[in-house]
């Protein structure tokens, strides 16, 4: 494509999407700008200079995020920007005109345009750099390619770092349940595979609203985690088998995580990497390496059925043993007898119910089918080192 023919594809482009784009030369000089405010051309100029080698790449600004894209035919380069990722103040017009050298007197100017700019998700922006990777380049790209290499912190602190911006939207109007079962579903499966794949084919739709929850774009985005993550863990997680308190214990720390978000895009960081992380977790409890299957098996059956009177007729029965055979191969995998694992399951989501519910202990060792609420009081000091009441008062959550 020559650069008239670019030239032109830039301007038809920021004519219908309303997006600002500027086109540099091989050695960086600006060759056509298409913006409503001409006097934004020292800010493209300075992302330019940063952008990265590789075809596509974004580019953090004072104002939000850039993309450009390298033509590998004639070595322009295309900037478009900026997706707006925060609410703008005048602390914000004040650092661009400070940071990259905008005339003061042009203030108000420079707000028109940028609060002129559209609204719209994360996922639409990455989308339009693919667009105009394609027309330049003839490459089709993956954006989740870009979520994936988005927000390095996230690594450090909270494990793999993705970003689940394509559920969000800047227009509030409700419309994700279906896609919220089918992510759910994925969890519940331990399906990673599958998950990005869904995740990639719902990547390129435009429309996936969610319900208004705030004013403030930073308190919404937080709302929406944390409703999400409850729902992620609660009834992804532990419908695949996970263990309960240690979902809850996921749950916490990831909402604390969440108030530490200073932008939108940290919290939709850790919207995905919350997502792939209790995905993971189920796909390696339905695949541990230190059990048998048939032992495997058992603890599956006893752990979702804590909340029921059963023994060891009843795990044998799930898994279609003797006694004879399948006594002596679960305490020589799991260190405890059937029945001694059957009562530790129960204390543990007895601890569940201490914390997070304020049930009374006789209701709680009722639901749990013990013989009575002392025997329970006198089976949970003896596994724990501390009475019920003792845990509760140290753990309650309000």
């Amino acid at each position: 494509m020559n650069e008239h023919a670019v030239f032109k594809t830039c301007e038809l482009l920021h004519a219908t999407h309303a997006r600002p784009i500027a086109v540099f030369g091989e050695d960086g000089e600006t060759l056509r700008i298409f913006s409503s405010f001409p006097g934004f051309a020292p800010v493209f100029e300075a992302i330019s200079r940063r952008a990265g080698d590789e075809n596509v790449s974004l580019v953090s600004g004072v104002a939000g995020l850039y993309g450009a894209v390298r033509l590998r035919e004639n070595k322009l380069l295309v900037v478009t920007g900026p997706f707006v990722n925060k609410p703008l103040d005048d602390a914000v017009f004040d650092a661009l005109i400070h940071d990259y050298g905008l005339l003061w007197e042009q203030k108000d100017a420079l707000k028109q345009f940028l609060l002129s700019l559209p609204r719209r998700s994360l996922n639409v922006f990455l989308n339009f750099l693919a667009l105009l990777d394609f027309l330049f380049n003839g490459e089709e790209i993956s954006i989740l390619r870009y979520f994936e290499n988005f927000a390095p912190a996230i690594r450090q602190e909270m494990g793999e770092k993705h970003t689940d911006a394509i559920l969000r939207e800047e227009e509030f109007t409700h419309g994700t349940y279906a896609i919220e079962q089918q992510l759910l579903a994925f969890v519940s499966a331990g399906d990673e595979t599958g998950l990005k794949a869904f995740l990639q084919e719902i990547a390129g739709k435009q429309v996936l609203f969610e319900g208004k929850l705030a004013d403030d774009t930073l308190r919404q985005s937080k709302n929406i985690f944390n409703g999400w993550i409850s729902m992620v863990g609660k009834v992804g997680a532990i419908r695949g088998n996970l263990d309960i308190e240690q979902t809850y214990r996921l749950i916490d720390l990831y909402t604390q995580e969440c108030e530490r978000c200073t932008t939108v895009s940290e919290v939709n960081n850790l919207r995905y990497s919350s997502l792939m992380d209790f995905t993971r977790r189920v796909a390696e409890l339905k695949h541990p390496a230190a059990y048998s299957e048939d032992v495997y098996k058992a603890l599956q059956f006893i752990k979702t059925h804590t909340n029921q009177p059963i023994g060891v007729p009843d795990v044998l029965d799930a898994v279609g043993k003797s006694r004879s055979y399948f006594m002596d191969q679960f305490k020589k995998e799991t260190g405890e007898t059937i029945g001694k694992y059957i009562v530790k399951a129960k204390l543990q989501e007895a601890k569940l119910l201490l914390a997070y519910s304020d049930r009374p202990l006789s209701e709680i060792s009722n639901f749990f089918f013990f013989s009575s609420q002392s025997y329970f009081q006198n089976l949970f000091k003896k596994e724990f080192g501390v009475t019920p009441l003792e845990y509760r008062k140290k753990h309650h959550k309000e």
